[in-house]
């Protein structure tokens, strides 16, 4: 897959300028009869794509070095401390000392399973890291519900479930004020049990509106979020959205 990522980037570099001044950029001696109506023109589309997503995988590639050179410096000191344990010398050690190593050893472990997890997943393309997870937010277009979980899985994600008051404030700056977004939640299966579209689990983090969930018309079973709190809804409303890598992303 990388391979023909830096192919289409290639000819990506060469052609796309190019684009803006032809009608047609076959650069064939006869294109109609060479390729018909298919020139480059049909796959500019296509490498800005790829484009996109090469500078998703720098992205990735820079926050994995920082985070291999941090491990490093980690495992060095844990080495040499580890050493004078061995010899004996960690009863000189103060209580400050101690603390350290245990927060190194922790922070070790930390930054392995970090690593791992940038190894299963490249980030796509407009997502951002807010608090620990990757979120994508779609202000220009609005969906129902179904639409907008499907638009999430296109993406290689899913509708949003926010897991934390930390979560939920952090990406209340991202949003404007009185937009309506959907979450990932609904009660579709048993009335007043919110859970998961993607993994059928309780909701782990609630902040409804005073007198939500209220169920209006017993009409409403999908939850948006709007001005940082949460409301029970129409699922065929019409609302932006909030995707989130799934529980394997980056943390």
């Amino acid at each position: 897959m990388l391979k023909f990522a830096l192919l289409f980037s290639l000819v990506a570099s060469n052609s796309i300028g190019s684009l803006s001044g032809y009608q047609s950029v076959c650069l064939l001696d006869d294109p109609i009869n060479q390729c018909g109506n298919f020139c480059l023109t049909s796959l500019a589309p296509l490498i800005e794509h790829i484009r996109k997503h090469q500078d998703a995988w720098a992205v990735s590639d820079i926050a994995v070095k920082k985070t291999e050179e941090r491990l490093g410096r980690i495992e060095g000191l844990l080495t040499t401390l580890k050493y004078m344990r061995q010899k004996g010398l960690e009863e000189s050690w103060s209580q400050d000392i101690k603390a350290r190593l245990d927060r190194l050893e922790s922070q070790q472990g930390d930054l392995l399973k970090k690593l791992e997890k940038f190894d299963k997943r490249i980030v796509p393309p407009n997502f951002e890291m807010i608090v620990s997870r990757f979120f994508y937010v779609e202000g220009k277009m609005r969906m129902n519900w179904s639409a907008a979980a499907s638009t999430c899985r296109q993406m290689g994600a899913q509708l949003a479930v926010i897991q934390s008051e930390e979560e939920l404030k952090a990406l209340k700056v991202k949003l404007p004020r009185d937009r309506i977004y959907w979450l990932g939640l609904n009660d579709l299966e048993h009335e007043g049990e919110f859970k998961s579209s993607e993994t059928g689990k309780p909701a782990p983090f609630f902040k409804w509106r005073a007198g939500q969930p209220n169920n209006s018309n017993g009409s409403q079973h999908c939850v948006d979020l709007l001005d940082g709190l949460m409301y029970d809804n129409k699922c065929e409303s019409l609302s932006y959205f909030i995707c989130q890598l799934d529980d394997g992303s980056v943390s």
